[in-house]
Parts: structure tokens; sequence; C-alpha cells
């Protein structure tokens, strides 16, 4: 009983991996073009173009050039043999060569007569006589190569009187020289195909930065005035052409960063102006409660916490109205130079507050470095211990026993780095945790964003450093 066809398990399989195979291939090749930016893209795209049409056109003409080399061989055949032709005739019924066996016209030249008796031959291999034996008796025109180095043309010969066949020549030549020329010519086309290419792809590569150029100065330009200069526009006109369209699209984005940043200053100054009174009033019913002589000791202690909290409430407050006037009209930048203050003695002052509140109730020491040089920013000095605050606050929070803020010049720049002993920022979380909201130990999570906001009001900026910290970088002054 016949069944189904027997499957091949692995055949299957074979096949398989096959797919995934070339499926991986496929994925790197995405991933390695994924990695190129657009200038080596056009780079790639104009070669592989270039290459293309360069291996048709030069395919077109080596074909055209073999051909002609090949009519070539045919026509010195046919010279040759024709004038083999002329020397051969018959005489009292032989067929006989006119001239001495000396004056052979042809050193590439066999004469048949009509039963194939050889009448004259060249000295020849083998092979080369073998073959020109087996065209005797061609009724037409014949050719025949031997190997890659001799062609042979055999073509019958007639009594001119009587046009009766009188025998056959044969005639060779040496296709060396044409295949020198092949060679030359591959060579050759290549070798300029090849310049063509590489030289194309770089002038491509070139004009294609030269066109970028104004993109990427744009995008520079735009990124600086997002952080510092949100009135700056680049007022090319109405759109033309690419570069005017994105100059346009980049203004009314630029526009709106400006509208949204006005607004969140006017909410910010209208709720700290709005926190101030009652914060005023709650402050004074602590103060006048601890000046009563019949306050228990319990609530005296929770009374002086109280005050603390508003001492930092309205640190905050103080905090949010200085970047409402700092991130105004030009970013912090300008005046903020003139009131620049030393950095030292503005992280000394937020060390010495922590360690008198917070730092000392979780017992953590606050630790200064890098005080052998004044360094002054440009910034106010309020401005930087409100930045310093927050940082100090979250490394407290997360230090097992030590704080180190360490102060040290970089270039046109001072870096306070805030170091604690505890685990630090995860690498993946560089960037979240200055997101709005974004706190592991059960915090508000503003701190951080405030304090990045602070210092790019005057011009700086709040980043992670490699080991964990965290690092305030101002601009410096002197």
């Amino acid at each position: 009983m016949s069944g189904a066809p027997e499957r091949d398990p692995e055949g299957a399989e074979d096949r398989g991996a096959a797919r995934g195979g070339e499926r991986g291939l496929r994925a790197r090749a995405a991933a390695l073009l994924g990695r190129l930016d657009l200038r080596d893209r056009v780079t790639l795209a104009t070669a592989a173009v270039l290459a293309g049409g360069l291996a048709l056109l030069s395919a077109g003409a080596l074909l055209l050039l073999f051909g002609q080399l090949d009519h070539d061989v045919t026509s010195t055949l046919n010279e040759r043999a024709d004038a083999q032709q002329a020397a051969v005739a018959q005489v009292d019924g032989r067929t006989v060569v006119r001239g001495t066996p000396d004056d052979v016209l042809d050193e590439q030249a066999w004469v048949f007569d009509a039963d194939g008796r050889v009448l004259r031959r060249p000295r020849a291999s083998a092979e080369v006589e073998r073959t020109a034996r087996s065209l005797v008796g061609v009724t037409r025109p014949t050719e025949r190569d031997v190997g890659e180095e001799l062609r042979l043309r055999a073509e019958p010969v007639h009594a001119s009187s009587t046009a009766e066949r009188i025998g056959t020549v044969v005639v060779g030549v040496s296709l060396d020289p044409y295949e020198r020329t092949e060679h030359l010519a591959l060579l050759g086309i290549a070798f300029l195909d090849l310049c063509i290419v590489v030289f194309g792809a770089l002038l491509a590569r070139r004009a294609v930065g030269k066109a970028l150029q104004p993109v990427a100065d744009m995008t520079a330009q735009a990124a600086d005035w997002s952080e510092h200069d949100l009135d700056r526009r680049f007022d090319l006109g109405p759109p033309r052409d690419e570069l005017t369209a994105l100059s346009a699209t980049l203004d009314g984005l630029l526009a709106r960063i400006a509208a949204s940043v006005r607004r969140e200053q006017r909410f910010s100054a209208e709720m700290a102006h709005e926190l101030r009174t009652p914060l005023a009033g709650v402050r004074a019913e602590a103060e006048l409660a601890l000046r009563a002589p019949d306050t228990p000791a319990d609530v005296q202690i929770a009374l002086e916490r109280m005050l603390r909290g508003t001492d930092r409430m309205q640190s905050v407050i103080d905090a949010l109205l200085s970047a409402a006037r700092g991130e105004g009209g030009n970013g912090g930048i300008g005046d903020a130079t003139a009131a620049a203050r030393e950095a030292v003695g503005a992280a000394a002052t937020v060390a010495e507050r922590d360690e008198s509140s917070t730092a000392g109730r979780q017992r953590v020491r606050v630790e200064l470095a890098g005080l052998a040089t004044p360094l002054r920013v440009g910034a106010e000095q309020q401005l930087v211990v409100q930045a310093l605050a927050p940082l100090l606050d979250n490394a407290i929070r997360h230090a097992r026993s030590r704080v180190l803020v360490r102060l040290e010049r970089d270039g046109g720049d001072v870096l306070l780095h805030v170091e604690d002993d505890g685990d630090g920022i995860a690498p993946d979380q560089s960037e979240a945790v200055f997101a709005p909201g974004v706190s592991s130990s059960g915090g508000a999570g503003l701190g951080l964003p405030l304090a990045r906001r602070l210092a790019r009001s005057a011009g700086g900026d709040v980043t992670t450093g490699t080991g964990g910290d965290v690092v305030l970088r101002l601009p410096a002054v002197g």
C-alpha cells in the first residue's frame, strides 16, 4: 500500500536554519544602517547608484569592445584566407601552390588538395594540426578556436574557370594580442569605475555635509535658545525652501515654549505670593505660642519643628520667585554675572543649615572640600543656596553617614559635586530622577527638578555624575 511521501525533517531544519540566518543578516544590516547618520546613508546610496550605473555602462562597453575585437579577428582571417587562395591553382589536373616552399604567405596556413593531401603546412602543435585536418572538406567558410590561443578559418578553393573544388586553405591567427587587449580594457574600466565611485561618494558626502551644515547650526542654536534665551528667533521670512520652512517651524516651536514658560512663571510667582501670607500667619502663631510661659515642653519641640518647616517653605517660595525672575527675558544671563557670589560661601551656608536640622537628626555628617581657591559664579548667592538645598536634602535622605560637597573649576564652569555614601543613582535613572513627582523615598519628587530649574535660570545645569552623585554646574566668573 502506497502512502504519503516521506517527510524530510533534516531538510526542513536546514531550510529553517537558512531562513533564520537570512533574517539575522537582514536584522544586522538594518541595525548597522540605523547607526549611520544621514550623511553616511546618502553617501552609501550615492556610491551604490554610481556603482550600479557604471556596472551597466561598463558591461555594455565591454560587450561592444569584445564584439569589435571578434570582428577584427574574423576580418584578419578572411584577408589571410584570400591571400592563400590566390596562391593556389590547378595545373594539368593537379592542385599546386605557386611559389617555392620557402615562399610562404602566412606562417599559420595550411593548403590541402581535393583529396585531403597536405600541400603546405606550418610548424604547429599536434592539437592544432588535428584541428586543421578536421576542417578539410568544408563547403563554406568555417572558424574554430583551438583553446584560447589560436583561431582557425577554413575556406574551400575552387578553380577560376570551372568553379570545380580543387582544395582547402586553412589559416590561423593568434588570439593573445586580442586577449591582452580585453584584459587591459577590463582592468582599465574597473579602475576607472572604482575611481568614479570613490570620488563621487566623497563629493556627495561633502555636498551633503555642506547642505546639512545650516540645519545643524540651526538645531544647535534652537537648543541653546530653548535653554537660555527663548526670545531669540531666526526670522528668515516666509517659507521658500526647506531651510526657511525649518526656521519657521523652529520659530513657532520656540514661541510656544516661551509662552508655556511665561505661563509657568506667572503661575509660580502667583502661587508664591499667595503662600507668603498664610505662611507668615502660621509662623507668627508658632512664635507667639513659644513665648507663652505655660507651653509644655513637648509642644515647644513641635512648635520649633513647625518653625523650621516654615523656614524651609519660605526658602522654597523664595526659590520659586528667583526662578520666575531669572528665567524671564534673557534666561538668567546678564545682571546675574555682576551679582555673582562665591560658591564656597553658598555651599557652606547650605551645609550649616542642613547639618543643624535634617542631617543632625539622621546623624549624617555634611562636609565640604575644594575650598583652597575661592570660586565665584555667575549667580546670586541665595540662588546657589536654594539650588544646592534640594540636592543636599536628597543626599542626606539617601546617605548612610556622610555627605560631601566638593567644589572644582572645570574650564569656564564651577562644579559642585554632592556625593553621599548611599546606593547612588542607577545609570538608567540618571534623567528620570529630574522628572517632577519622581521619588524613591516617599517625597514629593520636586526638589531635583526645582534645583535644575534654578541652575538653568543662571545659565547652568544639574546632572548626575559618573559615580551616582549629583553635579550642580554654574558659569564661572573671574
